[in-house]
């Protein structure tokens, strides 16, 4: 009988392969060597408090406990723990020792010049290496904005005016109008959110059937450093993004208590997310404002000897983590045709949210290979925090590459093909670093 047994079993395994997983035959061993990490920064306080803000609802706002536009304490305990996830995984994947502090050549952190960027970047090494000496490291301007997060607003670059509207346009069904018809439901329910009908903005004058869009009508506006929608749409998508961060702060009351459920968060957001979407995803726009990253990002995962970078760090390295805005996540989203919409968060860019680019190396060949993922935790995880509770632990989704031909068995786009990619889609001009090792 048994030796029955162990002739089916290697019949099974040498003319059934398939049936065994891939880990247990070693043939196509995956191993994780680098990983890159464009964050959004964390939870703030609102960037602005304008008159107009008061003028659409006759509720106050509440008050926050840091300056505009500031990481809220709150915003860094949520980035600690995505740092404490994140060294977790780098450490069950063989990529560092789970004992000691990881050496400048192993990890590096690299942030835009607002508090809300540079304590991120502090709060997630609290958690990626707590009581480690590792430095976050950004330009020594600090009243200027980091061109490799901004090259068109810091002049490095611009946008060719024409061309970069009719994208925009061609996105938006032709006008602004009819695109802004396509979200009236989500208007509607803003405006009921805000009791928009009883502000001053319907009282004086008073208008009969006064709506958001039509008190505010929205314009696009596109120059030579920058591209905007004015009205109903500036408006609607900072509000949206205030109640959610109001939420994921734990505010006692959000919206004055006139939210109601996940519908109705997934409703008010949808202006915040189809504004990105535009402004910021059009590819014309995002491969303009992205290309630096691009750099930055193909250097870390590509390149085998040291490279130069304002920042004096060494590349390659282990762990690169960029700590920037919602902005740049959505630009290079549009640049890679990246889509995703992500379970119990509204927000397709939410505070904290990490995309993760992994570069691994097929033992069996050793070829080189990219996985590219979205790191995020949901709206009610960061509202119920807790540190280091099972329940906080962030949730993943993988997004494959639609324009890799060059695929392995787990979906994975071939390290040159991605390369290729990279090369393609980037704008010379806009580049930041010095053009080396290319």
């Amino acid at each position: 009988m048994k030796t029955l047994f162990l002739h089916l079993f290697l019949f099974i395994f040498i003319f059934m392969p398939g049936v065994f997983p891939l880990h247990a035959q070693g043939a196509d061993k995956m191993k994780l060597e680098r990983v890159v990490i464009v964050s959004r920064h964390g939870v703030r306080a609102p960037t602005k408090f304008t008159p107009l803000m008061q003028e659409i609802t006759p509720y106050p706002w509440p008050q926050w406990d840091v300056p505009l536009g500031w990481l809220t304490t709150r915003g860094g305990e949520l980035v600690t723990e995505l740092g404490r996830y994140q060294k977790k995984v780098l450490i069950d994947k063989g990529v560092l020792e789970s004992h000691g502090c990881p050496s400048p050549d192993q990890v590096a952190v690299i942030a835009d010049t607002d508090q809300r960027t540079r304590k991120t970047g502090e709060a997630f090494l609290a958690g990626f290496a707590p009581g480690c000496q590792n430095k976050v490291h950004y330009q020594k301007e600090l009243d200027k904005k980091d061109p490799l997060f901004n090259p068109v607003k810091m002049g490095v670059c611009s946008f060719n005016v024409s061309k970069t509207r009719e994208a925009i346009l061609t996105r938006a069904e032709g006008n602004i109008e009819r695109y802004t018809q396509r979200y009236d439901s989500a208007f509607r329910t803003l405006e009921q959110v805000l009791n928009f009908s009883q502000s001053a903005a319907c009282k004086s004058p008073r208008q009969p059937g006064c709506t958001l869009t039509g008190v505010l009508p929205s314009e696009l506006s596109v120059s030579q450093d920058n591209v905007s929608l004015s009205g109903a749409w500036s408006l609607s998508s900072t509000l949206t993004e205030i109640f959610l961060l109001q939420e994921a702060q734990g505010m006692p009351e959000v919206a004055w208590g006139r939210i109601h459920g996940e519908k109705q968060w997934t409703e008010l957001l949808r202006l915040h997310n189809a504004q990105f979407d535009l402004l910021q995803r059009t590819p014309d726009v995002a491969r303009t404002r992205a290309t630096p990253l691009l750099d930055l990002i193909s250097r870390a995962l590509i390149s085998n000897g040291s490279t130069e970078n304002p920042y004096g760090i060494k590349l390659p390295v282990s762990l690169l983590f960029i700590a920037g805005h919602d902005t740049n996540i959505a630009n290079l989203s549009g640049v890679f045709d990246l889509n995703w919409s992500l379970p119990g968060q509204p927000d397709n860019t939410p505070p904290g949210g990490e995309l993760v680019f992994e570069r691994w190396k097929r033992v069996s060949d050793n070829t080189d290979w990219i996985q590219i993922s979205f790191v995020f935790q949901s709206l009610q995880q960061m509202r119920e925090f807790k540190a280091s509770s099972s329940s906080s632990l962030p949730h993943k989704i993988v997004l494959p590459l639609p324009s890799c031909q060059d695929k392995n068995a787990e979906g994975m786009c071939s390290l040159k093909r991605f390369n290729d990619i990279v090369q393609t889609i980037r704008v010379p001009q806009c580049a930041v670093m010095a053009d080396i090792n290319r």
